[in-house]
């Protein structure tokens, strides 16, 4: 009888490659601390032979593309000192957003410890993954993704990733890499506590906020390329909160003009473990009610418009 591979004895390291699809081998301190993992072996597109033949029966097919993919969930949660880079930094960045980061300055107060994420359009990093089942290594490489952001009230909040990369044949390693989560702090709850959204510059009693990149990730595999591309982006949303009357904020006036209004999500507490997502030009999409405990709630869907400089239709803030 084989000796069971226990999926929860799962590891996943992700570390930023100089060269685009050239593999490096990550280290303790690019482990990510995961959830709600799905890891997709081997992906691709599959060809029929077609043969015809005197009699019924399958023709056999052939894989003609060959990769892999990964989503999973990481903590929504800022640094434990400002100025810190987060453990999500990486994923980010491969998710076609750039980091700037300012760190503490002794002889300046004035200077703002922080990191700031936006997105751009060129030059997105590419990743190299290292899944770890049970000492069943399952390697990514020039990997690229798209994530989304859930913040519900009475949850925790979560980034969901999903990555596309190369494929690489599986290992069977010795052991299970070695691990740092140093990084990586638990979330706080969504409630009033901790959590804060304005739109249009309304405190919203908001029971739920959704955030998308909006990244269109492909693989492409041609004569000399096998690559994962992002070949553009539309990021959109959603918030869902407590009703107004119309003569606090005429919501569905708005959505009938296709307002564009600033956004401001804010979770955690004091100057570190705190997460900002600001949107300038938030277009407000066609309302639906729905009813929370007796209450009426109201969703508003988002597109999120760049200006005319590009690249700055949203910004996180850690």
């Amino acid at each position: 009888m084989s000796k069971p591979l226990f999926i929860k004895k799962l590891a996943l390291l992700v570390a930023i490659e100089a060269v685009v699809g050239s593999i490096v081998v990550p280290v303790a301190a690019d482990a990510i601390r995961v959830s709600d993992v799905t890891l997709t072996p081997i992906e691709g597109e599959e060809v029929e032979e077609g043969v015809i033949r005197p009699f019924f029966g399958a023709s056999e097919s052939t894989l003609v593309t060959l990769y892999r993919k990964v989503s999973f969930s990481v903590g929504f949660a800022g640094v434990a000192t400002a100025g810190d880079l987060p453990g999500w930094a990486t994923l980010l960045r491969a998710c076609a957003s750039s980091v700037t980061n300012t760190p503490a300055d002794p002889g300046d107060p004035l200077v703002v410890a922080k990191t700031v994420f936006m997105p751009i359009t060129d030059d997105t990093e590419s990743v190299t993954i290292h899944a770890v089942i049970d000492r069943q290594l399952y390697k990514m490489s020039g990997a690229r993704g798209n994530v989304k952001a859930q913040v519900d009230a009475k949850g925790m909040p979560k980034w969901q990733f999903e990555f596309t990369g190369g494929f690489h044949p599986v290992e069977s390693v010795a052991q299970m890499p070695a691990v740092s989560y140093a990084k990586f702090l638990t979330p706080l709850g969504v409630n009033k506590l901790n959590t804060t959204l304005a739109l249009d510059g309304f405190d919203a009693a908001c029971s739920s906020f959704a955030f998308d990149f909006g990244n269109q990730v492909v693989k492409q595999d041609l004569m000399n390329v096998d690559t994962t591309e992002i070949t553009g982006r539309s990021t959109t949303g959603s918030v869902t909160f407590r009703n107004t009357d119309v003569a606090t904020k005429n919501w569905i006036e708005a959505a009938r003009s296709s307002a564009k209004v600033p956004l401001l999500l804010r979770h955690g507490q004091a100057a570190t473990n705190t997460i900002s997502i600001a949107a300038p030009l938030a277009q407000l999409g066609k309302p639906s009610f729905s009813d929370q405990d007796g209450i009426q709630m109201i969703t508003i869907p988002l597109r999120f418009i760049p200006s005319d400089a590009g690249n700055d239709e949203w910004s996180i803030t850690v």
